[in-house]
């Protein structure tokens, strides 16, 4: 890759699968800068010294305002991080903090933000359920209330400034639905922890209807698929795998 191709990309959710899919892709691939949010370092299961250019930033998304004029300086930021957990960090995690650090990039320079929703908030023609924001888990209605506020500056939450119409245009929006994944070195997806639970049902699969979008891919997959879009920004895409 030539000199001025490098970018300097910002990551979340590294230590997941999907993560460590794509730190593989961007690492062994190519030569590109990357500033890894990193809350506990010991769950890696690469080197991050195999290139001099692997910067980790230890923290998490409760406190990425202190990384501010580090963001200012990114040409692209990844955004895989999610929150599973009580209902009020669910909220300040997926919504506030992940619309924060998009403010906090420079839309002058940044090229691009590739943010990972759910397919779990799209219907079968791939528009936004609005059941998704009242009737689903607080995993998927967090998800679909930071999609809103991406979509519309009307929707955007009371403690986040909007998104600047420069910044809005630049996100590409990854809907993954079941994510296969995990191999010796990297961590298993949760589907894929749970193979031996979901063997028992398959005879029964045939039978589940559902609004909304219901298919498989591999973690590997889908770390290409950004991969490729980091080489090669689209504007205001939006990308099933």
């Amino acid at each position: 890759m030539g000199m001025a191709s490098l970018k300097r990309i910002f990551i979340t959710g590294i230590s997941g699968c999907i993560g460590h899919y794509l730190a593989d892709e961007l690492i062994q691939g190519t030569d590109h800068e990357l500033f890894l949010l990193v809350r506990n370092p010991d769950k890696l299961q690469f080197d991050p010294q195999l290139r001099s250019n692997i910067h980790l930033i230890p923290g998490d998304m409760g406190n990425i305002e202190v990384h501010k004029d580090l963001l200012q300086t990114m040409d692209c930021a990844i955004l895989i991080a999610t929150s599973w957990g009580d209902r009020q960090e669910t909220y300040n995690i997926n919504v506030v903090k992940t619309l924060t650090l998009i403010n906090l990039l420079n839309p002058e320079r940044c090229e691009q933000v590739i943010y990972f929703s759910t397919a779990s908030i799209l219907d079968r023609q791939g528009q936004p359920l609005p059941e998704a924001g009242s009737l689903g888990t607080d995993y998927i209605r967090t998800k679909y209330l930071c999609h809103q506020a991406l979509e519309s500056h009307h929707d955007s939450p009371p403690e986040v400034t909007p998104i600047a119409e420069a910044m809005a245009n630049k996100i590409t929006v990854v809907y993954p639905t079941l994510v296969f994944g995990g191999e010796p070195g990297k961590p298993y997806s949760h589907l894929s922890g749970g193979l031996g639970e979901i063997l028992r049902w398959l005879p029964l699969i045939r039978w589940f209807r559902a609004d909304g979008s219901f298919h498989f891919i591999h973690g590997r997959d889908i770390a290409r698929m950004v991969a490729y879009y980091v080489d090669n920004p689209p504007r205001n895409e939006l990308m099933w795998c």
